[in-house]
């Protein structure tokens, strides 16, 4: 019986090896008859990692979509499909939701716009693309295993498709601002009081201040706040870690009247009741730069990690990328990572400068409350079902955009109009990058760089470094600014920084500069209400990283940083509930004490073993959401998983937790002390529901970092052969090592120009996307332990070369 058993699974999964054996990519040998003018080479590491050579840019991006589509086909299919909403051609009615969010923006009649726009050159690089993509997909003999699992066939690549796996990464990082502008707009209506600049309520910098004290902007004349020159990073506003509310130059947050707002009069729900929200943590990222005149070799030295949501295969691909010199063009050598699906060094160097993204956040989306009344006809658009018949949506559009939203019972509607749309905001000009000499030459092109709007750092081999932001960004500051033709910023009006005599500049999705102006090149008509900036907790402790340096900086030095998971932001919450937890409190609540006792011995760290760092951060999270809530009750808002707070509210709740105020505590607490044990005691019960003892509830084992393939949750019985292996990591939000479950680093290095050979990268997987490829997991440890893995591929292990015919 056992062994009948046996036989029978034996051949399934016989049959299920040979299909996925079969769908593996060769690595060695001639290829011929493909669309190449003169050979491409194909060197692949002991890691998989490819260095592409080519007589010419054109053959290069042949060569670039054939490894691409080898390895990495189903990943890119999906990105061009989320931006296009064509998902549920793959996966079925589960996904149409999806897909009828994307269709609202057409973006693939943007697409096909922008492709258009771009110039011969470049749309050759496209076309040549899109063949080697097509081609590396033939030399497969099966199509990719995914395919076989969900029934379909892949569809060819087409050279406007490059243009939507951008708009995947639109929809990545700034999708989510349109119901973060809703819920603002929502609030600033029902609060009451004057109206300050941009139409924004004045009382409404209390929920979302310009500025706040945990600010460090580039300084163009390195001028730094005093703790910044702290020795070892110090927490910032003293030895207390604590921040002063109000820093002069930095604005300050005040405490709205009852008149103007009154939560008194609403009931706050019980803490332990309250619906988990979603804040969207996972769009963030850290870079920096370091002057020649502060590094080992002279050279500018530039760090970045990009933190992104992590999949299986993970977003990027690394691969060295070579043009052999000729008469008629000097030679090209990039390194550094690559986005599948385009044939562009996405970060890293060129030889000469090297380079680095965080998201910029910005006024990028318009949003607008309207009658109706005043939408369009419907324009239907069709989406195909697997499975299923096809399902039409009516996309209509009104003067202010798109029609996102509609309030049937109040007869109002949300309209959008974001940049996204705009055929000219988006192109391949990033690959005008790859012969730029200098930082000067860098900041010409930054602003005709079609991308979402990044805090672009970069540094030359002459040791010069500069910010500014890349992306295009309308010179109208107004409420219309995303709609029509928009005239675009120049490089003489767009926003930079360059050389400052500090020697150091520093990015991490917070705000970057001080300037006025640039502030309102940036944030446009929200820039009075921080242009939703995040908090600058993290921006603050890099840079007071960077300052504390003992000598000139190397490498290993910026890894360190990377790596750095102090708890300095929480620093001042572990001592307001020591001294919440007084002996009052604690008479005849044995478990307070133990909360208190082991928050008190914490080691000022996110790291895994911290029981201390788990209560002090569970409870900082369930306080502000508890309070958030309750403001919004108070303004008769229904909180919903997306509305969540800012993380800029942080002032406000520091401040409302120390004055106490009663017109901003809900009716059914009798004090503020009531309100703060009450949020003590449910984060301990929720505690004990994850753990058997306090002392038990490990910060690491809270949110286990599981980077899983889009199948795996379908595949149960495969998730271990498709997912990257579940760890515990150190590090949290709110400090340079940003990590919480599979939210982390989708790549880390830090390079000097011209001295790539003592960089490092990391990526948390492999470069491929095949789980029987030994390149699958490759990489995956060293980026888990923080152990360098060489910028530069190492030798080759094998070889393909592609030939014409």
């Amino acid at each position: 019986m056992t062994a009948a058993f046996a036989a029978l699974i034996r051949g399934p999964v016989a049959v299920v090896h040979v299909v996925l054996r079969a769908s593996l990519p060769t690595l060695d040998g001639d290829v011929h008859h493909l669309g190449v003018v003169s050979p491409v080479s194909v060197d692949r590491d002991a890691q998989g990692v490819p260095t592409i050579e080519a007589a010419n840019r054109v053959d290069l991006a042949y060569g670039t979509g054939f490894v691409h589509g080898q390895d990495r086909f189903f990943e890119m299919d999906l990105s061009r499909r989320l931006a296009a909403g064509e998902l549920s051609e793959v996966f079925g009615k589960v996904a149409v939701r999806q897909d009828e969010r994307a269709r609202l923006f057409r973006f693939r009649q943007v697409a096909r716009a922008a492709l258009q726009q771009g110039t011969p050159e470049q749309r050759a690089v496209l076309e040549a693309y899109a063949r080697g993509v097509n081609a590396g997909l033939a030399s497969l003999r099966s199509r990719p295993w995914e395919y076989w699992v969900l029934g379909s066939a892949p569809v060819e690549w087409r050279p406007e498709d490059s243009y939507l796996v951008s708009h995947a990464m639109w929809w990545d990082l700034q999708y989510s601002g349109i119901d973060r502008e809703i819920l603002r707009l929502q609030i600033n209506e029902r609060l009451h009081g004057d109206e300050c600049e941009g139409g924004w309520k004045c009382s409404l910098q209390f929920m979302y201040p310009a500025k706040t004290a945990w600010d460090a902007p580039n300084a163009p004349a390195g001028e730094v706040n005093s703790s910044a020159v702290a020795a070892g990073g110090a927490a910032p506003g003293g030895a207390d870690g604590g921040v002063p509310n109000v820093v002069p130059g930095y604005g300050a947050v005040g405490l709205p009247p009852a008149e103007v707002f009154n939560v008194r009069g609403a009931t706050g729900a019980p803490s332990a009741s309250l619906a988990p929200l979603s804040p969207d943590l996972g769009i963030g990222s850290n870079n920096w730069a370091v002057s020649g005149r502060f590094t080992s070799t002279g050279a500018a030295l530039i760090a970045n990690d990009m933190h992104l949501r992590a999949r299986v295969p993970i977003i990027w691909y690394r691969a060295r990328l070579r043009v052999r010199p000729s008469e008629t063009q000097p030679a090209l050598d990039l390194n550094g990572v690559t986005l599948p699906g385009t044939p562009i060094l996405v970060a890293g160097s060129n030889g000469h400068i090297a380079w680095g993204f965080t998201n910029s956040y910005g006024d990028w989306v318009d949003v607008k409350k309207a009658d109706c009344s005043v939408t369009n006809a419907d324009q239907p658009e069709e989406i195909r079902v697997h499975g299923a018949p096809s399902v039409r949506v009516a996309v209509k559009s009104g003067p202010d955009g798109v029609l996102y939203q509609a309030d049937p019972d109040n007869k109002t509607c949300w309209f959008v109009s974001w940049l996204a749309q705009q055929p000219a905001a988006t192109n391949i000009n990033l690959m005008s990058l790859e012969r730029v000499a200098s930082v000067s030459e860098a900041l010409t092109v930054a602003p005709t760089l079609g991308i979402p709007h990044q805090n672009f750092v970069v540094g030359d081999q002459e040791g010069h470094i500069a910010w500014t932001i890349a992306g295009r960004i309308p010179k109208d500051v107004g409420p219309i600014r995303s709609m029509g033709a928009p005239v675009w910023t120049t490089p003489e009006t767009h926003p930079r920084i360059v050389d400052p005599e500090i020697g150091r500049i520093w990015t991490a999705n917070s705000r970057a500069t001080d300037d006025p102006n640039q502030l309102g090149a940036i944030g446009g008509i929200d820039a009075s209400v921080g242009a939703d900036y995040d908090l600058a907790a993290r921006t603050r402790q890099i840079r007071d990283d960077l300052l504390a340096l003992p000598g000139p900086a190397a490498p290993q030095d910026m890894l360190r940083i990377q790596l750095d998971d102090r708890a300095l932001f929480l620093t001042r919450w572990q001592g307001f509930i020591t001294g919440l937890l007084d002996a009052d409190a604690l008479e005849n609540h044995p478990e307070r004490a133990q909360f208190r006792k082991l928050v008190a011995a914490w080691n000022a760290r996110a790291s895994v073993d911290s029981v201390g760092y788990r209560l002090v951060r569970g409870f900082h999270e369930r306080l502000e959401r508890a309070v958030w809530t309750m403001m919004l009750n108070s303004l008769g808002l229904t909180p919903t998983e997306r509305s969540w707070a800012p993380s800029r509210f942080e002032s406000a709740l520091w401040l409302l937790v120390n004055e106490r105020p009663m017109h901003m505590l809900a009716a059914n607490y009798t004090d503020w002390r009531q309100f703060l044990l009450a949020e003590i005691d449910a984060e301990v019960a929720e505690l004990h529901q994850a753990c058997s003892r306090l002392e038990s509830c490990l910060w690491g084992a809270s949110s286990p970092v599981h980077i899983q393939h889009p199948l795996s949750n379908a595949l149960p019985f495969l998730s271990g052969l498709l997912d990257m292996p579940k760890l515990e990591l150190r590090g949290d939000h709110d400090m340079p090592r940003v990590q919480d479950g599979s939210i982390g680093a989708s790549e880390r290095f830090a390079v000097s120009p011209g001295h790539e050979d003592q960089g490092y990268i990391h990526i948390p997987g492999g470069q491929s996307g095949h789980p029987l490829s030994p390149y699958y997991r490759a990489g995956f440890m060293d980026w888990a332990q923080g152990i360098p893995t060489p910028f530069l591929p190492g030798a080759s292990q094998h070889r393909l070369s592609l030939q014409s015919e």
